[in-house]
């Protein structure tokens, strides 16, 4: 894995327009208030939400079909989890975007509460992911078959496919979610408990550190380019918040 740290936004640019000569395009981003933070997803972060993920996924769904006016089909699985993910319960997806400077946002958003801690923006080539882990150099979208199945064991105990056990995968988000599609989101879908540091190789795998210091740089940097709370977050009361700090009121 091939680290270099960043302090200024043409630095960053600068490194990505290398990265895309190098892999095109199709590059995606994530980025993290503490740059030693692994990417584990959130229901892999202790032994008890491992244990206790279908009762969590199952407990949700039973209490979410009472209130959603559209809830999905109960077979849906990527959709529920997409939304379990959009409303901050532990899941075993990832978030990714595929803007470097939203997720830069998202490393340096908090910078007053990390001051003395380094950030980071890790920078995926999913599609050499889903070689190394059998998938082939494509990107399945959420919703297909082959990522229902790899979701079954969120949900069911004996949800298991065999070929999908301890895969590791990367698919885009289709969901209709204006906070998803402003965030240019997708995911990596964990099955396996091993880290995406260790098993991803200096061509698909990289960490831009952004120094404690320039936080405050980067975060006044992206308002000027208009990627502020009201743009990441497109809610009223995020749209309320940006207006508040523009008049400091």
């Amino acid at each position: 894995m091939i680290e270099k740290t960043i302090s200024s936004i043409d630095g960053l640019l600068n490194f990505i327009r290398k990265l895309n000569e190098k892999h095109g395009l199709r590059l995606w981003y994530r980025g993290v208030a503490d740059n030693t933070w692994p990417l584990l997803p959130s229901i892999q972060r202790n032994e008890y939400r491992i244990g206790a993920e279908r009762y969590i996924t199952n407990d949700f769904y039973i209490k979410a079909k009472q209130v959603l006016e559209k809830a999905p089909e109960k077979k849906n699985y990527s959709a529920w989890m997409s939304i379990m993910q959009h409303y901050g319960l532990p899941t075993r997806l990832l978030d990714w975007s595929q803007s470097p400077l939203v997720s830069v946002f998202f490393a340096v958003e908090k910078y007053s509460d990390f001051p003395e801690t380094d950030a980071c923006v890790w920078v995926l080539a999913p599609g050499k992911l889903n070689e190394i882990e059998g998938f082939g150099n494509c990107i399945y979208p959420v919703d297909a078959d082959t990522i229902q199945n790899m979701l079954l064991p969120a949900f069911k105990e004996n949800g298991h496919v065999e070929e999908l056990n301890d895969k590791i995968i990367a698919c885009h988000s289709t969901e209709n979610n204006l906070r998803m599609y402003s965030q240019q989101a997708n995911f990596t879908i964990h099955n396996s408990r091993r880290r995406l540091e260790d098993i991803c190789d200096e061509n698909t795998l990289y960490k831009i550190k952004i120094p404690a210091g320039a936080r405050e740089y980067f975060l006044y940097s992206l308002e000027i380019f208009g990627i502020t709370e009201s743009f990441v977050y497109p809610d009223l009361d995020h749209i309320s918040h940006d207006l508040k700090r523009f008049y400091n009121i």
